[in-house]
């Protein structure tokens, strides 16, 4: 059974139309005034709803008239078991269908999405791709928009909501493996399949260097200080940056790591460089935790900004007159690095962390000291929500362009950027590894050339399936040389092998 929490207590995005909003289970215990009057729930209220297992961040959406969509709301919160692990993802679908829910509504004579057919489908298409700029999107929106249709037909369908799916679909033949049984596969036509995967961006190393130290740091073009810079956390942020552009992590999983969570650097062994650490599951994309590696430079750089600024920060957040506390705090002990113990049922439990998701993170406080556990603070004591770096990011980026230089960064570009350079690495490390060593064929060689380096960066980068990591390839700007080159001596090193 869904439920149609008041408006009060919901992050919303509001339309004419259909109503998007994401769950805050935070807000049920907040009041709002209203015209003068105190509204909120009862406690009788709160605790009903806290038993129906409300989700942070699930998306659901309202009709126009404020009611509850049960079915649509249904497919939302069944997205998770149909493939689609990512919270982010299921919002991202959500949009795309209120999007579509808008259109139905306004052009199609106020049918439900339950109604819709192949006709609203072509209208739609119509409307999004063929019109006039700026209202018309690019084919990868457009093949997302429809990747979250047939997502919640296919599911209509399956569930007897619907008799026929709006989409028409191309059955074609295919073999999963190399003389394998030939296997039946359905392709939607509304697909665009010329649309590039996106418009992927990232940086090299000198716009780097620029957007770190006058964006972040806010020193001049020319590297010196900057009197007029104002900011107080330049040195935070630019760790921050640092942390992304030589890890890859995604923004949720760099901003919810907790200080406990961070290995020693290794004291007077210059030898090693990096150390392991492994991503908690629970904080990753599709759920799926990945070993990465932390430069031992960077660690201790990590530990400068908790001896310091943190520090200092959670002195701050100590003040009595510290207008804003951490809602629902989550009181923990810290066990070890990847363990906590948690107070449950009149005893202290060992959890996990991998298993605690970012928004359980964000709400650990130590059972002794009552400071925040996660490792990025406000100037406040308070954990540094995805919104606040997005901003610091904008603000960068405003600031850099004010001083002439075109350069518009956000977290996630920082990702890119690292891929990029890192597969750079990875075949440069493979050529030379492949052509001094003694290869036992051609088809060895260029397995080594490629595919290590790509399945290396894969799991780096954590991706599910190779194809996602196949897109940096086309942004190296010697990658064609360098394989060309590779190759050829590789052909060298085989016709010196037969004139011996």
């Amino acid at each position: 059974m869904g439920l149609s929490p008041p408006q009060h207590i919901i992050v919303a995005r509001r339309s004419p139309i259909a109503q998007l909003f994401f769950t805050d289970p935070a807000s049920l215990h907040r009041t709002a005034t209203i015209d003068g009057v105190v509204h909120g729930l009862t406690a009788e209220e709160i605790a009903a709803a806290e038993t129906l297992g409300l989700v942070e961040g699930m998306p659901f959406v309202l009709r126009d008239d404020g009611g509850y969509d049960h079915q649509l709301n249904r497919f939302l919160r069944s997205c998770p078991t149909m493939g689609v692990r990512s919270i982010n993802s299921v919002r991202a679908y959500a949009r795309d269908i209120v999007v579509w829910m808008r259109f139905l509504a306004e052009h199609r004579n106020g049918k439900s999405v339950w109604q819709a057919d192949r006709d609203d489908i072509a209208a739609f298409h119509r409307v999004r791709r063929l019109s006039e700029p700026p209202y018309r999107i690019s084919a990868a929106s457009w093949n997302r928009a429809v990747a979250a249709l047939d997502k919640l037909y296919r599911w209509a369908r399956d569930e007897k909501l619907i008799s026929e799916m709006p989409f028409t679909y191309r059955q074609s033949w295919v073999r999963s493996v190399p003389n394998g049984s030939l296997q039946a596969v359905s392709a939607n036509c509304a697909r665009e399949p010329g649309a590039r995967k996106g418009d992927m961006r990232f940086l090299d190393l000198d716009r780097y260097l620029l957007f770190r130290d006058v964006g972040l740091r806010g020193r001049m073009p020319g590297g010196e200080e900057d009197p007029a810079w104002r900011g107080r956390h330049g040195e935070r942020n630019a760790l921050f940056a640092e942390l992304l552009i030589t890890t890859g992590l995604r923004l949720q999983e760099a901003s919810s790591l907790l200080m406990c969570e961070l290995p020693r650097p290794a004291r007077d062994d210059p030898s090693i460089r990096s150390m392991p650490f492994r991503l908690a599951a629970a904080t990753a994309k599709g759920g799926r935790g990945r070993e990465i590696r932390l430069p031992v430079r960077l660690l201790k750089q990590l530990g400068d900004y908790a001896r310091v600024e943190r520090e200092n920060a959670v002195h701050r957040g100590r003040d009595d007159h510290c207008k804003r506390k951490i809602e629902r705090p989550l009181t923990a002990t810290v066990d070890s690095r990847r363990s906590l113990r948690i107070p449950r049922g009149g005893r202290d439990v060992a959890v996990s962390t991998d298993q605690l998701t970012p928004g359980e993170r964000a709400r650990l406080v130590d059972a002794n000291t009552g400071d925040p556990l996660a490792l990025w603070l406000t100037e406040t004591g308070q954990p540094m929500t995805m919104a606040a770096w997005e901003a610091v990011f904008m603000r960068a980026s405003s600031r850099c362009q004010a001083l002439g230089l075109e350069i518009d960064v956000t977290p996630h570009m920082l990702r890119h950027s690292f891929a990029v350079n890192m597969l750079a690495l990875l075949l440069r490390e493979q050529v030379a590894w492949t052509v001094s060593s003694d290869a036992a064929g051609v088809g060895s060689a260029y397995r080594r050339l490629i595919g290590d380096p790509l399945l290396k960066l894969q799991r780096l980068m954590g991706h599910s399936r190779i194809e996602s990591t196949y897109i940096y390839l086309d942004h190296l700007d010697d990658a064609q040389a360098i394989v060309e080159a590779a190759v050829d001596q590789w052909g060298l090193e085989l016709a010196r092998d037969d004139a011996a």
